[in-house]
């Protein structure tokens, strides 16, 4: 297992770089799926090391010496934990930072899915700006399949309340854009983004005024589903409202301060 596991990896860092589109495209969804299964056995062996250590700290202040087979089997751990550390080390240096960028679209769509996955599952080790990073540069891809990747990612990141703090640079330096993706050329790439938003007013800094009314025409928008998620949007916005007589006059006053030039906001 020592020998075969390293070289499996080596095999699949050398095809992801073939000039086969299809062994390039197969070695990375396959190296992507493994490191990701590498990060949920890290983030296990994780909890057991913490629970060791607690429990050999336990055991040591009751007897007043070393417990070896807890100690042995804390140093086993830290072991596997280094080991699993420098694999995922190795996928990510050597597949997915080439890969990200690939010419192909489907690749760049599957390393950002999986990089989604990695930031929620082992904030500790990847919700990091270096890592942060390749999602806002993602926000800029020419392929609207790839940047709905990136949107639904950012999701999953914006609904932990826990990672929002580790956030804050992120949105600074990339709201901007995010605000412009609201009117992107695919609507399924807007509406979601329309939701990433929502997600981001409901946080502690949350939106501007005038950073929200980028948003509220869309409800006027001849695309259903856009249309649908400016007006969630819009509902949820105001979350101090006591009950359905001021969200009625937020509407009504919408409605009045509305100028909406229609043909801009038709797909």
């Amino acid at each position: 297992m020592d020998y075969l596991f390293p070289s499996l990896l080596a095999l699949l860092t050398g095809l992801s770089d073939s000039q086969v589109r299809a062994f390039r495209h197969t070695s990375t969804l396959l190296a992507m799926k493994l490191m990701t299964g590498l990060v949920e056995v890290a983030q296990m062996v994780s909890v057991q090391l913490h629970t060791a250590q607690r429990r050999y700290d336990v055991e040591n202040s009751k007897s007043g010496h070393e417990s070896a087979s807890d100690r042995l089997e804390e140093l086993k751990l830290q072991e596997n934990r280094e080991e699993l550390s420098s694999m995922t080390n190795g996928i990510f240096r050597g597949v997915f930072v080439h890969r990200y960028r690939d010419q192909l679209s489907e690749i760049r769509a599957i390393s950002i899915a999986e990089l989604g996955v990695w930031l929620k599952m082992d904030p500790d080790n990847f919700l990091n700006d270096k890592c942060l990073k390749y999602l806002g540069w993602t926000l800029y891809d020419k392929q609207s399949p790839v940047r709905l990747q990136c949107v639904r990612a950012l999701q999953g990141l914006y609904r932990e309340k826990e990672f929002i703090g580790c956030l804050e640079l992120f949105t600074s330096r990339f709201k901007e854009r995010m605000l412009s993706m609201v009117l992107d050329k695919d609507p399924d790439v807007a509406v979601e983004t329309v939701n990433l938003l929502l997600l981001i007013q409901q946080t502690e800094e949350g939106l501007k005024d005038d950073e929200c009314s980028n948003i509220y025409p869309l409800v006027y928008i001849s695309h259903k589903s856009l249309a649908s998620a400016a007006g969630s949007f819009l509902y949820n916005k105001d979350t101090n409202r006591k009950d359905n007589a001021s969200f009625i006059q937020i509407l009504i006053s919408f409605y009045i301060q509305s100028e909406v030039v229609s043909p801009l906001l038709c797909y």
